[in-house]
């Protein structure tokens, strides 16, 4: 049990333990895999829509998995970094997101996998 003051405010957490790790990690791999596959459907006459992921893409494949990597990481250690805090008036818990993020992700590849289908 908590202290209600100690409810408030940005939390900063270091430790984490493995299954939330797990799930850090493999919304990593899905990004990498996202990249990948998001390449693989441009050269079947897909676009990319992401005005950032499309500047980047006109600097090279390389540059494009580098910088999807990067941004991926460096947004998921921002979370990281609050994931004990609790947001939208303490209804949601920072940490919370990361689920929802891996499913997110887990649609985003099943779709590419419907675009490679039909490509």
């Amino acid at each position: 049990m908590r202290r209600a003051t100690d409810r408030q405010g940005i939390k900063f957490v270091d430790e984490y333990d493995h299954a939330f790790m797990g799930v850090i990690i493999f919304l990593v791999i899905l990004s990498i895999i996202d990249g990948f596959m998001t390449l693989h459907l441009l050269d079947r006459g897909a676009h990319e829509i992401n005005p950032i992921m499309s500047f980047c893409l006109k600097l090279g494949p390389w540059f494009f998995l580098a910088s999807k990597f990067l941004l991926t990481c460096f947004g998921v250690m921002c979370l990281l970094l609050v994931s004990n805090s609790q947001v939208f008036g303490d209804r949601i818990i920072v940490r919370d997101v990361f689920p929802a993020m891996l499913f997110l992700y887990l649609i985003l590849i099943a779709w590419n996998s419907f675009l490679y289908a039909i490509a």
